[in-house]
């Protein structure tokens, strides 16, 4: 995301479901039903699998092509929430290449998600700095060659449904090399970066793909330690939404985010941006410290068969503590996506946006599911 005038074509909309009559549905449609934004995709049909075909090309990849398997199995219960793996694979024309696998489950009537990732990325990634008040046109390229594992557990079992609870694992081993070497560069802080930590939250969603209403509070603390890897420090994170339905069939969604890194912390993994769900459209940790907050706005709407929209609001700014964090100046950006619906019957999309980064530059992304 370096210059304004990057084009980018992100061609997902060649979505390819199979459905198979494996469900039955006797719900029908009737005056309070015809207001809900999804009520005409209902069907008797149980959607297979969806495949997304992407290609694209950003000043950061260049020709990027690959593609996107979502595999969707039949629930346990009548009118449960559908399971579903997904495998996605891409490279680039720079010699970049990312393979992920990521299944989610439902277990206990519903009240047990289970999320697990298996990630290799062999990625040219840029470095602009420490700090809030990056350079776009100066950085240094680096080599990132990474093996991933992650697991959460969250359940609303035994407690009041508004409650919910977890833990989540991280495993990571990762090979930094920058391309040239410079003063005032981080250690590459390669090896092993292994943690385990628990999951607090209030949870009123309707639905975690496509919230139309409700709100979420969660707190989630990792800890990582030099006893089952190579570095100790601890991360914080205090994740806000809420989501209001809007006329015309529309959804409002606002979100803040409170991140906090401490210890002895690998330079890519400070408090910052990710660049796909927060603060969409700028490399990962394009500004970074051991403080973040992110705010975000959003509209949703969706228009029918597979095909939604959403304009969107963020701003974001990190600092070394929280006095700094709040007198450090704000990054902004304005920006639009498309929306292709994989399963519509879940409200499950995949996005492509487009932001304008600092009212400077266009920044770029794709991702399955909602930003927050």
């Amino acid at each position: 995301m370096k210059v304004w005038w990057k084009i980018f074509v992100s061609l997902f909309a060649l979505a390819v479901p199979v459905l198979a009559c494996d469900i039955e549905d006797d719900r029908t449609e009737n005056a309070a039903d015809s207001l809900h934004p999804f009520v005409c995709e209902v069907t008797d049909e149980f959607q297979r699998y969806s495949l997304v075909p992407v290609l694209g090309y950003t000043e950061e990849t260049r020709l990027l092509f690959g593609a996107m398997v979502l595999l969707f199995l039949r629930p346990d219960e009548r009118d449960g929430k559908v399971p579903e793996i997904g495998l996605t694979a891409y490279g680039s024309s720079r010699g970049q290449f990312q393979f992920v696998l990521e299944p989610f489950f439902y277990l206990y009537r519903d009240q047990i998600h289970v999320w697990f990732a298996l990630k290799y990325q062999d990625w040219i990634t840029s470095y602009y700095g420490h700090g809030n008040d990056p350079d776009i046109d100066r950085y240094i390229n680096y080599d990132k060659e990474k093996f991933y594992f992650g697991a959460k557990f969250e359940s609303k079992a035994f407690v009041p449904e508004w409650v919910k609870y977890g833990v989540e694992l991280h495993m990571e081993h990762t090979n930094l090399k920058f391309r040239r070497r410079e003063r005032n560069l981080p250690n590459p802080q390669s090896g092993w970066r292994n943690g385990a930590g628990y999951i607090l939250g209030i949870d009123t969603r309707d639905n975690a793909n496509w919230t139309e209403h409700g709100f979420l509070v969660e707190w989630k603390q990792l800890f990582y330690a030099e006893a089952i890897g190579d570095y100790s420090f601890d991360v914080e994170s205090l994740d806000l939404r809420a989501y209001s339905p809007l006329p015309f069939k529309s959804t409002a969604a606002v979100g803040a985010l409170w991140q906090r890194a401490e210890g002895n912390v690998p330079f890519d993994m400070l408090a910052g941006p990710d660049g796909v769900q927060r603060f969409r459209g700028v490399e990962s940790l394009y500004f970074n410290d051991n403080q973040a907050l992110i705010l975000q706005m959003e509209v949703r709407k969706y228009f029918g068969w597979r095909l939604g929209s959403h304009l969107f609001f963020e701003g974001g700014k990190v600092g070394d503590h929280f006095s700094e964090l709040m007198r450090n100046r704000w990054h902004r950006s304005i920006g639009m996506g498309a929306l292709l619906g994989l399963n519509v019957k879940e409200r499950l999309f995949a996005r492509a946006d487009v932001s304008w980064v600092d009212f400077d530059h266009v920044g770029l992304s794709f991702y399955v599911r909602q930003a927050f």
